[in-house]
């Protein structure tokens, strides 16, 4: 099949391939192939999700963290407290927890106390600028009637997401300032939606005042 006019060949920007970034970004890409290799974290994808779900959940409190694809992704030491971990990029239009493929028994394990829910903003790489978390069972509730409106045949789709702006203000997630000061996400928050013009400073807390995830009510 030939010449097809497709709307889809005229989206997308391409631009001249850079040498340079190829070179500069293999050469950082073969230092994470050493770590990989050492520490047996071969799949890219895994990696990353795994060094990032440490990072958070090591933040937070938490003690182990999930090496398999089901389950949760953090679980603490001494107690079956878990942790669900969402990552959002800085410079996406939307910071969202997205959740693939949600069955109604995950939907369930929402509305119990023992999950905790966190959606991390990450810049680049590696910088973890601030995160919501917290627990609440209309998370649950929700994620249940997008379930079972999928399987009754509806026309959505099986992947629900839920904004930062939500977690804050419907679901009263607290924001845990990383690499940023309370007064910097203030105003990156600001800055990102004007719904965040009437936040609360009770909804920043510091990391050096953070005294784990267990000592707040949601």
């Amino acid at each position: 099949m030939n010449n097809e006019k497709l709307d889809l060949f005229d989206k997308g920007d391409y631009q001249p391939i850079d040498s340079n970034f190829m070179v500069e970004g293999s050469e950082v890409l073969q230092e994470v192939t050493k770590v990989q290799e050492k520490f047996g974290k071969n799949d890219t994808d895994t990696f990353i999700n795994e060094l990032r779900d440490s990072i958070v959940g090591h933040y937070l409190g938490f003690d182990y963290v999930n090496v398999q694809k089901h389950g949760f992704d953090c679980k603490m030491k001494d107690e079956n407290v878990y942790l669900e971990v969402k990552s959002a990029s800085f410079t996406a239009d939307t910071w969202r927890a997205t959740f693939n493929d949600t069955t109604l028994e995950k939907s369930q394990a929402f509305k119990d106390t023992k999950l905790f829910l966190a959606l991390a903003v990450w810049k680049n790489a590696s910088d973890l600028l601030f995160l919501a978390f917290g627990q609440n069972e209309k998370i649950g509730q929700f994620l249940e009637s997008k379930v079972q409106h999928f399987k009754s045949g509806n026309t959505v789709r099986s992947t629900q997401s839920i904004p930062f702006s939500t977690l804050v203000f419907s679901y009263n997630f607290k924001i845990l300032c990383v690499s940023k000061t309370k007064q910097e996400v203030k105003t990156i928050l600001r800055n990102k939606s004007s719904r965040f013009l009437s936040i609360r400073d009770e909804s920043f807390i510091e990391l050096e005042d953070f005294k784990g995830i267990k000592n707040y009510t949601f």
